[in-house]
C-alpha cells in the first residue's frame, strides 16, 4: 500500500509513538467540548486585549493572553508597543508584582508563545517558570524560528496544549504580520 502524504496520511501506517502524538494532537485540537465555550470567552478577552496594541507593534503581531484558574482571570496582558514586553511577560509580571500563584492554570494565548530569545526573553521559560499546566492558543506563529516549536517545548515538558481556538479571529488580527513573516514584504492599504 503506497503511503498517504498531508491531511490523507493514513493512521495504519504510523509507528505506535507518531500514533500516539497524532492521537494526542488530536485531542488537544479543539480541546473537550466542555471547555470550548469557556475557551472561547477568555480568547475574546484576549483578543480585546490584543488589539490595544494596534498601530504601536508593528512590525510585531497583536498578541493577547489572559491566564485563568478555577474560572478566575489570574493575570492579562497585551503586546503594548515595538520592542515592549510581550503579553505573557506583562501578565507573569503583573502575577509576580502582586503575588499571584499561577500554578495549574491556564493560558489563553492568542498567538502561539515564542520560544526564543530577541529583545524579550523566550515565552515558553516563563511559562514553564510559573507551573502553568494548560495553553489555548489561536494562531500559530508562522515564524520560522517558533512556527509550532514553542507549543512543542511545552507539551514535551508536560503542558497540555489546545489549538485553534477562535483561529479564525487570532489569525484575522495578524494578517500583516503573517503576509510580512512569509512573503518578506509589507501589505499595500489604500490611501
Amino acid at each position: 500500500m503506497e503511503r498517504m502524504t498531508g491531511s490523507r496520511l493514513s493512521i495504519y501506517e504510523m509507528s505506535h509513538g507518531d500514533f500516539e502524538m497524532w492521537n494526542r494532537n488530536r485531542r488537544n485540537m479543539l480541546g473537550t467540548m466542555d471547555d470550548m465555550p469557556q475557551y472561547r470567552k477568555y480568547m475574546t478577552q484576549a483578543l480585546e486585549l490584543a488589539h490595544k496594541g494596534a498601530g504601536w507593534v508593528n512590525p510585531n503581531p497583536l498578541v493577547g493572553m489572559v491566564v485563568v484558574r478555577d474560572g478566575e482571570i489570574l493575570a492579562a496582558g497585551y503586546h503594548d508597543r515595538y520592542r515592549g514586553p510581550h503579553a505573557e511577560r506583562m501578565a507573569f509580571d503583573y502575577a509576580d508584582e502582586h503575588g499571584i500563584d499561577m500554578h495549574g492554570a491556564t493560558v489563553i494565548d492568542t498567538l502561539e508563545p515564542c520560544c526564543h530569545v530577541g529583545s524579550q526573553p523566550a515565552c515558553t521559560d516563563l511559562i514553564l517558570s510559573h507551573g502553568i499546566t494548560c495553553v489555548v492558543v489561536g494562531s500559530i506563529d508562522p515564524n520560522p524560528i517558533v512556527a509550532g516549536k514553542g507549543l512543542r517545548i511545552l507539551e514535551e515538558a508536560g503542558v497540555e496544549v489546545v489549538y485553534d481556538v477562535m483561529r479564525a479571529e487570532c489569525d484575522a488580527i495578524n494578517r500583516h504580520f503573517f503576509h510580512y513573516i512569509t512573503t518578506g514584504m509589507g501589505v499595500r492599504t489604500k490611501c
